[in-house]
């Protein structure tokens, strides 16, 4: 069977961090792109499940994300700067969870 995999796409260090955490937690192998150009060339070569991205990109690259994971089917999960622990957690589980059911 396969793995699933998620892909954080330019999220900080601490965000980032407690992302993996959860995400290995929930049996997903994660690859982390530290900027949106070289994750939109990874996107169809790794084919993650789960996207994760800050709510702070541009808004162009926003849409050139948005537009590859659609293209792929995966699910996004944008993510504000100031979230809590807790709220976080609750989305990464909920987001896998959808990630997981939705058919490829």
């Amino acid at each position: 069977m396969d793995v699933a995999t998620a892909m954080l796409i330019a999220l900080d260090d601490r965000l980032a961090g407690t992302c993996v955490t959860l995400l290995d937690d929930a049996g997903f192998r994660v690859i982390r792109v530290k900027h949106v150009a070289p994750a939109l060339e990874r996107l169809p070569v790794a084919m993650p499940q789960l996207v994760l991205f800050p709510a702070t990109l541009v808004a162009a690259e926003e849409e050139m994300l948005t537009d590859r994971c659609v293209a792929i089917g995966a699910e996004l999960l944008k993510l504000a700067p100031n979230l809590d622990a807790r709220a976080l957690a609750a989305l990464i589980a909920s987001s896998a969870h959808s990630a997981l059911e939705r058919p490829r």
